[in-house]
Formats: C-alpha cells, structure tokens, sequence
C-alpha cells in the first residue's frame, strides 16, 4: 500500500528524516514511535505531501507520489488526522463529518456556497455517508451536538470519522490518544481495532508503548531521523536500541519499563 524508498528531509542543515525506508501492506496498522526530534511528524508531512522530501521516493499503490499536491494525494485515498483537535466550531458532530466527503465530491465549493443543482444532489448521498461513519465511530449519541461540546475523546473520534468519511485507503493517525484518559483511550483502542479488522491500512505515531502494543500489528522505531528498529511490539519492547533511544529501563524479565 505505501512504500517510501530512502526519504531525506533537512531543516536548516539537520537531517529530520535521513534516508527512511518503510513499506506498510495493506490492512496492516503500523505504529510509529521515537522520542521527541525523531522524525516522525516530518515523515507524516512528507506521505500527506505537505512537505517534499529532497532525495526518495514515496509509492502509494505502486505509484510515486512525492510531486503530487495534497489535494491530489488525498483524491487518491490518503487521510489525516492530527494531534491537534481541529473542529470547526459552530457546526454538529455530524457536520463536522460530512466535510469529509471533499475528496470524493463532484460540485465544487462555488457551486455549494451558490446552493446549486449538483450540490443537492450530492447532499443526500454525504449526509448518508456521514451518518453511517459516525455509526460505526460510536458517535451516534453525539451525532447532533455541537462539535465543540463534546469531551476530548469524542473531539478525537470526530476528527478520525471525518478522515473516514473520505473513504481513505491509508488512515494516517497523529498521537490521537494524547491527552485522553483511561476510559476515552479505551475506546479509542476499540475503534481503531475494528477498523483493523475491516483492513483498513493505518499509520499510527503514538509515544505510548502500552497503546500502541494494544493496537499494532508492526512498530516502526525512529531516532535522529533514522529507522533503528521495525517488529511486531514485543520485538521492539525488547529491542536494546530502542530501550537505549527510546522506552526506559529494562525490567527484570526483560520488558520495558516506562512510555
């Protein structure tokens, strides 16, 4: 599904991403992790195209992309979601959602802000969409609240419901358990396991080991730029390099301790 080929991003002359080779198949959940300055928001701006990387390539469905606009990337079935909740306030849940449908769309924003004969017709069908992904999100209770209102964790959920109701071949998620507690990151375990098992291919960076052991089925470890260690989550929570780099100490049976 996504394959990156010896990817270099430099800021300033410091190397964020100094020749990265990742290949995630489909219906794979591959997290992301490193300590702060690894890369890995670097490496998530250059898949989404929001940066462009200086020497690599980026394949999506075998298909170079690192030229292509975001806008175009995203036509192609690539979504986003970031650590940052970004809602926009004064509209429901539902409509929040509904946003996502841009990619796939036919009218043009013209045509909607002039409320024009496509744009109705293709208001049903994203309203019907919406209200499906929000369905399967678990958000039907908040479905018509204002986006604002809603805790964190639920702000977090409308945030991956929109990107899904771009029908995306490639979810990439951006720390989406920060800042929530136990029972909100409990249910976003949850989410992102069913949509695992829908094989749905998902790019996760997340710091905390425990969530990402409990929803991956790979771990990609980054450090100064580098990949320094790539297996399934008991392989990297044992994995010396990234112990050193990266997760703590080891405990006395040999897993690690810490996030």
């Amino acid at each position: 599904m996504l394959e990156l080929e010896r990817l270099v991003k430099s800021f300033g002359g410091v190397r964020a991403v100094d020749g990265v080779s990742l290949s995630v198949p489909q219906g794979e959940l591959r997290a992301l992790i490193g300590p702060n300055g690894a890369g890995k928001s670097t490496l998530f701006s250059l898949v989404t195209g929001h940066l462009r990387p200086e020497q690599g390539t980026i394949s999506f469905e075998s298909r170079q992309i690192e030229q292509l606009r975001p806008a175009v990337r995203a036509r192609l079935g690539i979504a986003i979601t970031f650590q940052t909740v970004r809602l926009f306030r004064g509209m429901t849940a539902l409509e929040n959602v509904m946003v996502g449908a841009h990619s796939w769309t036919q009218h043009e924003f013209i045509e909607a802000a002039l409320r024009l004969p496509r744009h109705f017709r293709e208001e049903p069908k994203i309203r019907e969409r919406a209200r499906a992904v929000i369905a399967r999100a678990g958000l039907e209770h908040w479905a018509d609240s204002p986006a604002e209102s809603l805790p964190l964790g639920q702000q977090r959920s409308v945030q991956i419901a929109r990107a899904l109701c771009s029908n995306p071949k490639l979810l990439l998620l951006d720390e989406p358990a920060a800042g929530l507690r136990g029972e909100e990151r409990r249910e976003l375990s949850e989410l992102l396991s069913r949509l695992r098992e829908e094989k749905l291919t998902m790019l996760l960076v997340e710091h905390d080991i425990s969530f990402v052991s409990a929803v991956a089925d790979r771990v990609t470890v980054l450090d100064l730029g580098h990949v320094i260690a790539e297996g399934t989550p008991a392989e990297v929570r044992g994995n010396e390099a990234v112990i050193d780099a990266y997760l703590g100490s080891v405990a006395g049976d040999g897993a690690v301790t810490g996030s």
